[in-house]
C-alpha cells in the first residue's frame, strides 16, 4: 500500500516553470509608460516656451568698470563687457574692448557708461613726445561744432572785465571734439568741451585763461 504526500492546499503536485519573457515584458511596459510620461512634460514646456513672448533684441557693449578722469589711458582693469538691449545703444558703440586698450579718454566718464569712439581720442598714442593732452572749454558750441580732429588753431583768451583779449595757445592741435552728454538738448550754455595736443607750458596758461576769460579758437 503507497502512501500520498499530502500538499497544502491548493498547492499543485506539477512545478510551474518560469516565464521570465513576461518579467521583460513588464520590466519594458514600465519603462515606456515613465517614457510616455516625460515626452508629455516636454511638449508642454515646448509649447508654453513657443507662446511665450521673445524679449527685445540685445547687443554687446563695452561698459567702464569705475569712474575715470578725462586724459586716463585705457587698460582692461577699466573696461567690461555687457549685454543691453539695441534700443538703448547710442551711435558708435565699441563691442570689443580691445578696440579700446591703450586708447586715451577724451573726457571724464562715469562707473558704467557705455562706451563710443567719440570717448577716446583718435589715436592710441595722440601725444607726441613733450607735449600732454589738455581738456578746452570753449565758450561757443557752434564754434565746436565746426572743429574736426586734427585740426591746427590758435586759441584766443577774452576778457569781459578789461575787455581785452590775447592769444593764449598757438599752433594748438585739436584731439577729438567729445559728444556732448546730452545732443537733444541742444547747445550747452557754458560751451563745449574739446581735447587738444599742447606742451605743458601751453596747458597751464590756458588752464589759467579759463578761469577769467572766455575761450574762443581760430584756424590756421
Amino acid at each position: 500500500m503507497g502512501y500520498q504526500t499530502s500538499l497544502p492546499p491548493g498547492q499543485d503536485r506539477r512545478r510551474r516553470p518560469r516565464r521570465p519573457w513576461l518579467s521583460f515584458r513588464r520590466a519594458v511596459s514600465w519603462h515606456r509608460r515613465k517614457l510616455a510620461v516625460v515626452a508629455v512634460l516636454a511638449a508642454v514646456l515646448t509649447c508654453i516656451s513657443a507662446a511665450a513672448p521673445e524679449g527685445p533684441p540685445t547687443t554687446t557693449v563695452v561698459r567702464t568698470t569705475t569712474e575715470l578722469p578725462g586724459g586716463t589711458r585705457l587698460s582692461t582693469a577699466d573696461l567690461r563687457v555687457d549685454e543691453v538691449v539695441v534700443a538703448d545703444v547710442p551711435d558708435g558703440t565699441v563691442a570689443d574692448p580691445a578696440g579700446l586698450l591703450g586708447r586715451t579718454l577724451a573726457a571724464p566718464v562715469a562707473r558704467g557708461q557705455i562706451m563710443t569712439e567719440l570717448a577716446v581720442t583718435s589715436a592710441r598714442d595722440p601725444a607726441k613726445r613733450g607735449r600732454v593732452l589738455a581738456p578746452l572749454r570753449l565758450a561757443d558750441a557752434e564754434v565746436v561744432d565746426l572743429l574736426r580732429a586734427g585740426d591746427v588753431v590758435d586759441v584766443l583768451a577774452a576778457d569781459a572785465q578789461s575787455e581785452q583779449a590775447y592769444v593764449a595757445g598757438r599752433e594748438v592741435r585739436v584731439v577729438t571734439v567729445p559728444q556732448p552728454p546730452d545732443p537733444a538738448g541742444g547747445a550747452d550754455p557754458v560751451g563745449a568741451l574739446v581735447l587738444v595736443e599742447v606742451d605743458a607750458e601751453t596747458a597751464r596758461v590756458l588752464a589759467r585763461a579759463a578761469v577769467a576769460a572766455s575761450l574762443t579758437v581760430i584756424w590756421r
